[in-house]
Protein backbone atom coordinates (compact mmCIF):
# COMPACT_ATOMS: atom_id res chain seq x y z
CA UNK A 1 0.00 0.00 0.00
CA UNK A 2 2.80 2.36 0.71
CA UNK A 3 4.24 1.69 -2.45
CA UNK A 4 1.40 2.38 -4.25
CA UNK A 5 1.38 5.85 -2.54
CA UNK A 6 4.85 6.71 -3.51
CA UNK A 7 4.15 5.63 -6.97
CA UNK A 8 1.46 8.11 -7.00
CA UNK A 9 3.13 10.77 -5.36
CA UNK A 10 5.98 10.24 -7.99
CA UNK A 11 3.72 10.41 -10.77
CA UNK A 12 2.21 13.46 -9.46
CA UNK A 13 5.29 15.23 -9.28
CA UNK A 14 6.00 14.49 -13.07
CA UNK A 15 2.28 15.87 -14.11
CA UNK A 16 3.32 18.75 -11.76
CA UNK A 17 6.80 19.04 -13.40
CA UNK A 18 6.07 18.59 -17.19
CA UNK A 19 3.15 20.96 -16.93
CA UNK A 20 5.65 23.70 -15.09
CA UNK A 21 8.02 22.56 -18.41
CA UNK A 22 5.43 23.32 -20.39
CA UNK A 23 4.17 26.31 -19.19
CA UNK A 24 7.89 27.83 -18.88
CA UNK A 25 7.86 27.50 -22.69
CA UNK A 26 4.67 28.75 -23.29
CA UNK A 27 5.93 31.94 -21.26
CA UNK A 28 8.85 32.16 -23.39
CA UNK A 29 7.62 31.71 -26.49
CA UNK A 30 5.22 34.72 -25.66
CA UNK A 31 7.79 36.66 -24.17
CA UNK A 32 9.96 36.46 -27.37
CA UNK A 33 6.96 37.08 -29.68
CA UNK A 34 6.84 40.75 -27.34
CA UNK A 35 9.95 41.46 -28.28
CA UNK A 36 9.95 40.68 -31.76
CA UNK A 37 7.12 42.59 -31.99
CA UNK A 38 9.01 45.38 -30.13
CA UNK A 39 11.95 45.08 -32.41
CA UNK A 40 9.83 45.60 -35.96
CA UNK A 41 7.96 48.14 -34.40
CA UNK A 42 11.23 50.16 -33.68
CA UNK A 43 12.90 49.60 -37.26
CA UNK A 44 9.29 50.22 -38.82
CA UNK A 45 9.84 53.92 -36.76
CA UNK A 46 13.26 54.10 -37.97
CA UNK A 47 12.78 53.57 -41.52
CA UNK A 48 9.88 55.79 -41.17
CA UNK A 49 12.42 58.46 -40.15
CA UNK A 50 14.53 57.69 -42.76
CA UNK A 51 11.97 58.27 -45.79
CA UNK A 52 11.42 61.00 -43.85
CA UNK A 53 14.73 62.23 -44.22
CA UNK A 54 15.38 61.08 -47.97
CA UNK A 55 12.62 63.09 -48.95
CA UNK A 56 13.77 66.32 -47.24
CA UNK A 57 17.00 65.58 -49.12
CA UNK A 58 15.48 64.99 -52.06
CA UNK A 59 14.26 68.40 -52.29
CA UNK A 60 16.77 70.00 -51.13
CA UNK A 61 19.09 68.42 -54.16
CA UNK A 62 16.22 69.51 -56.64
CA UNK A 63 16.01 73.04 -55.40
CA UNK A 64 19.82 72.90 -55.57
CA UNK A 65 19.95 71.99 -59.39
CA UNK A 66 17.50 74.08 -60.13
CA UNK A 67 19.52 76.78 -58.51
CA UNK A 68 22.55 75.89 -60.31
CA UNK A 69 20.60 75.71 -63.84
CA UNK A 70 19.45 79.05 -63.20
CA UNK A 71 23.27 80.11 -62.34
CA UNK A 72 24.77 78.81 -65.50
CA UNK A 73 21.95 79.99 -67.47
CA UNK A 74 23.00 83.66 -66.16
CA UNK A 75 26.96 82.73 -66.59
CA UNK A 76 25.87 82.37 -70.41
CA UNK A 77 24.07 85.07 -70.46
CA UNK A 78 26.99 87.36 -68.70
CA UNK A 79 29.23 85.70 -71.32
CA UNK A 80 27.89 87.08 -73.93
CA UNK A 81 27.18 90.20 -73.02
CA UNK A 82 30.75 90.43 -71.97
CA UNK A 83 32.04 89.23 -75.97
CA UNK A 84 29.28 91.53 -77.09
CA UNK A 85 31.16 94.42 -75.53
CA UNK A 86 34.31 93.45 -76.71
CA UNK A 87 33.33 93.46 -80.25
CA UNK A 88 31.49 96.58 -79.75
CA UNK A 89 34.91 97.89 -77.98
CA UNK A 90 37.13 96.57 -80.84
CA UNK A 91 34.75 98.34 -83.65
CA UNK A 92 34.97 101.93 -81.84
CA UNK A 93 38.73 101.77 -81.54
CA UNK A 94 38.98 100.44 -85.34
CA UNK A 95 36.87 104.09 -85.96
CA UNK A 96 38.35 106.18 -84.00
CA UNK A 97 42.30 104.83 -84.93
CA UNK A 98 42.32 104.38 -88.50
CA UNK A 99 45.08 102.86 -89.92
CA UNK A 100 44.34 102.10 -93.33
CA UNK A 101 44.82 104.16 -96.36
CA UNK A 102 41.66 102.25 -98.29
CA UNK A 103 39.55 104.57 -99.57
CA UNK A 104 35.89 103.79 -99.26
CA UNK A 105 33.37 101.49 -97.09
CA UNK A 106 34.48 98.68 -95.83
CA UNK A 107 32.18 95.89 -94.09
CA UNK A 108 32.97 95.54 -90.49
CA UNK A 109 31.21 92.72 -89.22
CA UNK A 110 27.57 91.30 -88.96
CA UNK A 111 25.32 89.74 -86.57
CA UNK A 112 22.15 88.33 -86.56
CA UNK A 113 19.96 87.45 -83.43
CA UNK A 114 16.71 85.21 -82.75
CA UNK A 115 13.65 86.84 -81.75
CA UNK A 116 10.42 85.02 -80.32
CA UNK A 117 8.45 85.17 -83.89
CA UNK A 118 9.49 81.92 -85.64
CA UNK A 119 11.62 82.50 -88.21
CA UNK A 120 11.89 86.24 -87.78
CA UNK A 121 15.62 87.41 -87.35
CA UNK A 122 17.22 90.75 -86.54
CA UNK A 123 20.50 91.39 -88.09
CA UNK A 124 22.73 94.23 -87.68
CA UNK A 125 25.69 95.20 -90.17
CA UNK A 126 28.15 97.09 -89.39
CA UNK A 127 30.04 99.91 -92.08
CA UNK A 128 33.25 101.60 -91.52
CA UNK A 129 35.73 103.86 -93.97
CA UNK A 130 38.88 102.48 -92.34
CA UNK A 131 41.31 105.70 -94.15
CA UNK A 132 42.56 108.68 -91.73
CA UNK A 133 41.33 110.78 -94.86
CA UNK A 134 37.52 110.68 -94.54
CA UNK A 135 35.00 111.61 -97.27
CA UNK A 136 31.54 111.36 -97.45
CA UNK A 137 30.56 107.64 -98.91
CA UNK A 138 26.66 106.84 -100.51
CA UNK A 139 25.71 103.85 -101.96
CA UNK A 140 24.02 100.44 -101.60
CA UNK A 141 24.34 97.49 -100.07
CA UNK A 142 23.38 93.76 -101.41
CA UNK A 143 22.06 90.92 -98.72
CA UNK A 144 21.51 87.39 -99.94
CA UNK A 145 20.56 84.80 -97.87
CA UNK A 146 22.07 81.30 -98.92
CA UNK A 147 20.95 77.65 -97.94
CA UNK A 148 17.95 75.01 -98.99
CA UNK A 149 14.52 74.74 -99.18
CA UNK A 150 12.63 71.04 -99.80
CA UNK A 151 16.19 69.65 -100.27
CA UNK A 152 16.95 72.18 -102.87
CA UNK A 153 19.45 74.84 -103.30
CA UNK A 154 18.05 78.40 -102.79
CA UNK A 155 19.17 82.15 -102.41
CA UNK A 156 17.20 84.81 -100.36
CA UNK A 157 17.17 88.27 -101.89
CA UNK A 158 16.60 91.56 -99.62
CA UNK A 159 12.58 91.10 -101.46
CA UNK A 160 12.52 87.13 -100.18
CA UNK A 161 13.40 88.46 -96.72
CA UNK A 162 10.68 91.32 -96.41
CA UNK A 163 13.51 94.21 -95.80
CA UNK A 164 12.08 97.59 -96.18
CA UNK A 165 12.66 99.30 -98.87
CA UNK A 166 15.92 101.45 -98.76
CA UNK A 167 17.19 99.43 -95.75
CA UNK A 168 20.31 98.79 -97.70
CA UNK A 169 21.52 102.71 -98.50
CA UNK A 170 24.54 103.98 -96.55
CA UNK A 171 25.83 107.71 -96.52
CA UNK A 172 28.70 107.61 -93.97
CA UNK A 173 31.95 109.51 -93.71
CA UNK A 174 32.97 107.42 -90.43
CA UNK A 175 30.44 104.35 -89.97
CA UNK A 176 27.37 103.32 -90.21
CA UNK A 177 25.00 100.81 -88.61
CA UNK A 178 22.37 99.11 -91.06
CA UNK A 179 19.58 97.34 -89.24
CA UNK A 180 16.38 95.51 -89.61
CA UNK A 181 14.40 92.20 -89.66
CA UNK A 182 14.42 88.94 -91.73
CA UNK A 183 11.66 86.95 -92.22
CA UNK A 184 12.64 83.51 -93.46
CA UNK A 185 10.01 81.52 -95.59
CA UNK A 186 8.46 78.39 -93.79
CA UNK A 187 11.19 75.35 -94.51
CA UNK A 188 13.82 77.09 -95.63
CA UNK A 189 17.54 76.11 -93.61
CA UNK A 190 19.76 78.85 -94.10
CA UNK A 191 23.48 78.19 -94.68
CA UNK A 192 25.48 81.27 -95.05
CA UNK A 193 25.04 85.10 -95.35
CA UNK A 194 26.67 87.27 -98.46
CA UNK A 195 26.79 90.75 -98.26
CA UNK A 196 28.15 92.74 -101.28
CA UNK A 197 28.85 96.38 -101.91
CA UNK A 198 29.23 97.07 -105.92
CA UNK A 199 32.65 98.92 -107.14
CA UNK A 200 31.76 102.66 -108.06
CA UNK A 201 34.22 105.46 -108.23
CA UNK A 202 36.55 105.74 -106.01
CA UNK A 203 34.23 102.94 -103.53
CA UNK A 204 36.50 99.59 -103.97
CA UNK A 205 33.92 96.31 -104.79
CA UNK A 206 33.34 94.54 -101.40
CA UNK A 207 31.94 91.07 -100.14
CA UNK A 208 31.61 89.04 -96.77
CA UNK A 209 30.78 85.58 -96.70
CA UNK A 210 30.21 84.08 -93.45
CA UNK A 211 28.35 81.07 -91.90
CA UNK A 212 25.08 81.33 -91.01
CA UNK A 213 26.07 79.87 -87.15
CA UNK A 214 28.88 81.88 -87.28
CA UNK A 215 26.64 85.06 -87.07
CA UNK A 216 23.65 83.55 -85.05
CA UNK A 217 22.93 84.87 -81.42
CA UNK A 218 20.01 83.28 -79.52
CA UNK A 219 17.27 85.44 -78.10
CA UNK A 220 18.47 87.26 -74.58
CA UNK A 221 16.55 86.02 -71.84
CA UNK A 222 15.90 87.97 -68.94
CA UNK A 223 17.15 87.53 -65.96
CA UNK A 224 15.74 84.89 -63.51
CA UNK A 225 15.51 85.15 -59.75
CA UNK A 226 17.54 82.22 -57.80
CA UNK A 227 14.77 79.78 -55.92
CA UNK A 228 15.22 80.30 -52.33
CA UNK A 229 17.15 77.44 -50.73
CA UNK A 230 15.02 74.63 -48.69
CA UNK A 231 17.64 74.55 -45.93
CA UNK A 232 17.16 78.45 -45.70
CA UNK A 233 15.68 80.43 -42.99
Amino acid sequence: MKQKWILLAVLALGALAGYVVGNRQELAQGSLLEVQQQTLARQAEAIGKLESELGVKQTQIATQQAAFEQLQQQLKSQEAQSQELKRQLAFFERIMRPEGEQSGVVIDNLTVQESSVPNRYHYRLALTQPAKQRELFRGQVQIRVEGSQNDKPKILSGRDLQMKAGAGRYSLRYFQLLEGDWQLPDGFVPDRIRVTISKEGRQPAQELLVEWNEVLKPMLAPPTELAPSATSG
